[in-house]
């Protein structure tokens, strides 16, 4: 091998050798980041914490009860007093289940309203007021709508509760003189203020009266008229002229095609109103513009007070189905409709039902009844989207019923306790009474709440183990990675140790080549 040849190779194997130790320097560092690696994650594993299953003793406390008569009561809880006054130890909260009548606001999807013609027959009272005089003493009493007055007794903290109320909106209560305030109760339960002049002028029929109550927690008035039915004859002609709760009446045209079609209507389904001579029928249109019909006998007998009469109406585009039960007007003198309608607006007061002027309806289904009012009603009705299918894709219907629902009643009130020597409560007697009960102890487990800690503690287990897998495969392929660099460095340093085997062998080339260039001109 010539000199140049043996030095190029000597540098050529100097540059190799050198690529082989920056190599190697690039191998350790990365071997030294996967050691930083799979340290961080040896603390995460450390960092873990390992789930605890809960045990049933975390959730078993003692608990007391009693019998109040027929109730059971159970304590809830008891905390310690110091230095009560009246030498009671102990604060206790104490609570039963009790059904509780309740109004209950329900939503009906796709309500399938139906509104069509509605046929009623209800009865005209003689008059609304009536009166009866003591022979004696000339002293009057009256009674409206059937309830008896009374003169009011502010001493009665009921009607006083009313009366107070009252007061605030309207000057006639309260400037009248509570002798001449009268009171009854109507059929909901609910307090009536009359003043006593006015019945006169009523029961004389002079001028109407007002009635005076709470109605959805709101002071208000009625007025009721004089007399239901009021009557004029013409002094020539003879003829007769009446007039219905203020609505007049007109002899009945059988050629007036609105009429008729009324007409026919009701008889469908009233057939006595069919055996009245037409000549002797009126008909009159309320506020409502709903078409009345009534039979001039009837007319007559209310006036002279004989007797009730029928009176006929058809209202024209009203509610009278929900899907396919048929809808009725609620009926107040109903007791049971009138009970739960009351419960319905006291616990309601906010609704639209509790304070709508329109028609209350009701219906029964499966045994319950069930109430809506007009107003939502026909916003259901008119809601549906294809006016071909009025009672399909209806928006939802704001219903409402009363029932009873279970309740919890609560208590809290301060008590005297007594323990026995293994600090078990034993007896109790409570501030608002004598009787000291005695006091049953069981041990109850909350095993709804043990459920829920036993799914959770299923769920952190299953996380936990989650994150062991997540840290296992992680240090794992840390470790694949440290085994590749580690093999590649052996090969380079077995590469490195070749390197410098055949540069010295170069070395030795080229020192030869020097030393018998220079011992040639010896």
């Amino acid at each position: 091998m010539g000199m140049a040849a043996s030095q190029a190779r000597y540098l050529g194997l100097t540059a190799r050798k050198t690529n082989v130790e920056y190599e190697g320097q690039q191998v350790n560092q990365a071997r030294t980041a996967l050691s930083m690696q799979l340290n961080n994650t040896f603390n995460d594993l450390i960092a873990l914490e390992v789930p605890t299953a809960p045990s049933t003793q975390d959730y078993t406390t003692t608990q007391y009860s009693y019998e109040d008569g027929t109730v059971g009561e159970t304590i809830s809880s008891m905390t310690p007093l110091e230095n009560d006054p009246d030498g009671y130890n102990y604060l206790v909260t104490h609570y039963h289940y009790s059904d509780v009548f309740t109004g209950i606001e329900n939503k009906k999807r796709n309500p399938q309203v139906y509104v069509s013609d509605r046929v009623d027959n209800k009865e005209i009272d003689e008059n609304k007021i009536q009166s009866t005089e003591d022979i004696n003493t000339g002293e009057k009493t009256y009674s409206v709508n059937g309830k008896e007055c009374s003169v009011y007794d502010e001493n009665d903290a009921d009607q006083k509760a009313v009366y107070d109320e009252l007061v605030n909106s309207y000057s006639d209560i309260k400037n009248a003189d509570p002798q001449d305030l009268l009171t009854y109760k109507d059929a909901g339960g609910n307090i009536h203020f009359m003043l006593k002049d006015q019945l006169e002028n009523a029961d004389t029929g002079v001028s109407d009266a007002s009635d005076y109550y709470i109605k959805n927690s709101k002071p208000t008035m009625d007025t009721i008229a004089a007399n239901t039915v009021t009557k004029s004859t013409n002094a020539q002609t003879g003829e007769a002229t009446y007039s219905v709760n203020g609505n007049a009446c007109s002899k009945y045209d059988e050629n007036d095609q609105e009429l008729k079609t009324a007409y026919d209507k009701a008889v469908s389904e009233n057939a006595a109103l069919g055996k009245i001579n037409p000549d002797q029928l009126y008909t009159y249109k309320d506020s409502d513009n709903n078409i009345h019909f009534v039979s001039e006998v009837d007319l007559d007998g209310i006036m002279t007070g004989a007797a009730a009469g029928n009176d006929y109406s058809v209202a024209s585009g009203v509610p009278t189905m929900i899907g396919n039960i048929e809808l009725s007007v609620y009926d107040p003198t109903d007791k049971e409709q009138s009970a739960a309608y009351e419960q319905i607006l006291k616990d309601w007061p906010n609704s639209v039902f509790a304070n709508t002027d329109s028609t209350i309806y009701t219906w029964e289904s499966n045994g319950q009844r069930y109430f809506a009012c007009g107003e939502e009603l026909m916003a259901s009705w008119n809601s549906a989207p294809d006016s071909t299918k009025p009672t399909e894709n209806q928006n939802t219907l704001n219903y409402y019923c009363a029932q009873n629902v279970s309740t919890k009643i609560e208590v809290t009130e301060r008590a005297l306790i007594d323990f026995n020597s293994e600090g078990r409560a034993e007896t109790i007697r409570f501030e608002d009474s004598s009787v000291v009960r005695t006091l049953n102890t069981e041990t109850v487990t909350d095993e709804a709440a043990y459920e829920d800690a036993m799914n959770q503690y299923n769920y952190n287990q299953a996380v936990y183990e989650k994150a062991i897998e997540d840290i296992n495969a992680k240090t794992e392929k840390i470790q694949e990675q440290d085994r590749t660099l580690e093999l590649r460095l052996r090969q380079l340093d077995t590469e490195q140790e070749a390197l410098q085997t055949e540069m010295e062998a170069v070395k030795k080339v080229i020192e030869k080549n020097i030393e018998s260039t220079f011992k040639t001109f010896e």
